[in-house]
């Protein structure tokens, strides 16, 4: 787990590997390849604030040193 909170361009590993998944999810409703509809809303919408967390665990490992 460790490796996940090492920083790369200024983020943790972790909020790199979320965004990705989000772009995955934009991408694959942009092709069609997933649904339009409310479960992956909501999938998109948790990871989005799974983004958000880990972003504000950057901001308090970079804050406590």
């Amino acid at each position: 787990m460790h490796i996940f909170t090492k920083k790369f361009a200024g983020q943790s590993i972790l909020s790199w590997v979320f965004q990705i998944i989000l772009i995955w999810i934009a991408w694959g409703v942009h092709d069609g390849s997933l649904p339009k509809n409310v479960t992956t809303i909501t999938f998109a919408a948790v990871v989005l604030l799974l983004i958000y967390w880990s972003f504000s665990l950057d901001r308090k490992r970079s804050n406590s040193k």
